[in-house]
């Protein structure tokens, strides 16, 4: 009985294509290209995930009940959320800034100062500073705010987290509800709740 020839090419080639497939699972997933994501001269400016998921999860246990309403929007530099009451006249707004080249506190006092501070409550009457103080990397701004002839109090914290990242989150309640400004203001930041 005649022996058939061994099929050498044909085990060549499944060898090397297996060869191919154990290369192709072990090598690294390949990233995104990193000239697609936008940058500046210091940096990507896109957040990352990460940067997303810590506005999306601080506090967030605190708001379940569903006259809260939740939005946001990741943009270059920054992410926003917010999240309102209309049956308690309640907002609730957190920002994580991206400084990609860093800042100073120049910068810092240059961002939130009396103009900044227009800007941000340009939707109230009124705004007026009523107290300021920090502690350990964190500013708290009190504020008393007009709008409809009513009146509200607001706490604005600006945490410095890192050289490139600032979280900022506010409340704003009616001031006829100073319980609820001071017990959610407890849980979110126990360390500098108020200014003295």
């Amino acid at each position: 009985m005649n022996k058939l020839p061994r099929p050498v090419f044909w085990t060549s080639l499944l060898v090397a294509v297996l060869l191919a497939g154990v290369i192709a699972a072990c090598s690294p997933t390949p990233t995104v290209d990193q000239a697609q994501v936008p940058h500046d001269s210091c940096g990507p400016i896109e957040p990352t995930d990460a940067d997303v998921k810590k506005v999306l999860t601080f506090g967030e246990g605190l708001f379940n009940s569903a006259d809260w309403v939740k939005s946001y929007t990741v943009d270059p530099y920054k992410v926003t959320l917010t999240r309102r009451n209309d049956t308690a006249q309640a907002i609730v707004y957190s920002e994580y800034l991206i400084f990609t080249c860093g800042y100073s506190q120049t910068d810092l006092g240059n961002y939130f100062n009396d103009e900044g501070f227009n800007i941000i409550f340009s939707d109230y009457e009124s705004h007026t500073l009523a107290k300021f103080c920090e502690q350990s990397g964190t500013s708290l701004y009190e504020y008393d705010l007009v709008d409809s002839n009513i009146n509200y109090k607001a706490r604005y914290w600006v945490k410095q987290e890192d050289e490139k990242h600032i979280f900022v989150y506010m409340l704003v309640f009616p001031q006829s509800n100073p319980d609820a400004l001071e017990t959610f203001s407890k849980q979110l930041f126990p360390l500098l709740t108020t200014c003295p």
